[in-house]
């Protein structure tokens, strides 16, 4: 039974020199432990080289040994691992998630790789449209997370995908996988925390079996409908283009809810997305030439043909850290910015403050098409999945 993607294919489209390493994030779960195997067994073949880490959240005292054990794992196969260490916990899931990434984008830079492998299934999608959906999200982009993205961290994640082969994988189908190699997992307490809402989901949905299975067919439904979407999407992406000033041009892609927050998280250098209430309102605001809107740290003005996109000069961060400002702006002295003063009022008090910079919202916005216009079915193989029979049950379900 093959589980998983086809790791060449995927990795290849992001990371195709075969100096460059591989990341991994394994915790000592199941999840990460089989896509260690797996992606161990394809490196060899692949003659590519992998990197792991491992965060300790510093959350609970057995964390340390919990990462310990998995660099004796690496160690006995030969691979390369760190532990990332969190030094400012704070209890919340949003906040652990967030301290991993940015942990893990700049362990993965450090080493000079270009893409991140985690071990999210498609049970992961499945609480995750759970979720989302009791929170008001309809329709495909309930289902994630996506087999590829950008790492959502920023600027630390900048040009690094987080590539997620494991999506379309069930979590039971991982751990037969994992019994049958003898490969022993841990088992996260934390996952039985009920003050966490996805424990909540994941322990619903393992009383009603029936509602389970009924979730499981139409988040992979959903899943299909959101490649499609994302390609679009990504196709749309193509159009936009970007000035040296960093003003973005929306020229004549179509202007959806989700590319228009898109083009807001870009703009403003940052990693937050917008409410898409609050990008449904700002659009709904642009109603004549040369009216102007502010949205998520940017500016948007309507000209009757197209959207100009631009940094809230109120919104502005003027702290220069690691050669980045602004988020939107890399050191380059090469780099010549246009002259200020022949800038409107609005692009001259977004610049940095000297020449040497050169703008990366172009190269960002590429980095977030190619992302998404990952073939989803093409790069993906399901395991054999045997499902109970349709249930009459009721319930919201997805």
């Amino acid at each position: 039974m093959q589980l998983g993607a086809d790791f060449s294919a995927l990795i290849d489209r992001f990371s195709p020199d075969p100096k460059q390493p591989v990341a991994l994030a394994v915790s000592g779960g199941s999840d990460s432990l089989a896509l260690l195997s797996l992606c161990h067994q394809w490196a060899e073949g692949a003659r590519r080289c992998l990197v792991v880490f491992t965060v300790d959240h510093g959350l609970r005292p057995e964390a340390h040994l919990e990462a310990a054990n998995v660099a004796e794992r690496c160690r006995g196969l030969g691979i390369a691992h760190q532990i990332l260490r969190w030094t400012d916990p704070k209890p919340t899931q949003s906040a652990a998630r967030a301290a991993r990434y940015r942990l893990l984008a700049r362990g993965a830079r450090d080493a000079g790789a270009r893409c991140l492998l985690t071990g999210h299934t498609l049970d992961d999608v499945i609480e995750t449209a759970m979720i989302r959906r009791r929170r008001g999200v309809r329709g495909p982009i309930q289902a994630g997370p996506a087999v590829a993205a950008p790492v959502p961290t920023w600027p630390d994640g900048r040009g690094i995908a987080l590539l997620r082969p494991l999506v379309k994988s069930t979590r039971q189908a991982l751990r037969a996988y994992l019994a049958a190699c003898s490969i022993g997992w841990i088992d996260d307490p934390s996952n039985e925390n009920l003050s966490f809402e996805r424990v909540r989901v994941r322990q619903f949905l393992a009383r009603h079996a029936n509602l389970a299975a009924i979730a499981a067919r139409n988040v992979k439904t959903l899943q299909a409908e959101r490649a499609h979407e994302d390609l679009d999407l990504g196709n749309e992406l193509a159009k936009i283009s970007v000035r040296s000033d960093g003003m973005i041009e929306s020229n004549d892609a179509a202007l959806s809810p989700r590319l228009v927050g898109l083009l807001a998280r870009c703009a403003s250098g940052g990693d937050r997305d917008a409410r898409a209430g609050a990008v449904n309102d700002m659009l709904s605001k642009l109603t004549h030439p040369g009216m102007r809107q502010t949205l998520g740290g940017a500016w948007f003005q309507w000209t009757g043909a197209q959207l100009l996109v631009g940094r809230d000069p109120a919104m502005l961060n003027h702290r220069v850290t690691d050669g980045y400002f602004d988020g939107r702006f890399v050191e380059d002295p090469a780099a010549q910015l246009p002259d200020p003063a022949a800038a409107g009022f609005l692009v001259r008090h977004a610049l940095p403050p000297t020449s040497g910079w050169r703008e990366i919202i172009s190269e960002r916005i590429a980095h977030v098409r190619h992302c998404y216009q990952t073939p989803f079915g093409k790069n993906l193989v399901e395991e054999d999945l045997i499902l109970p029979p349709q249930s009459h049950d009721t319930g919201a379900v997805i």
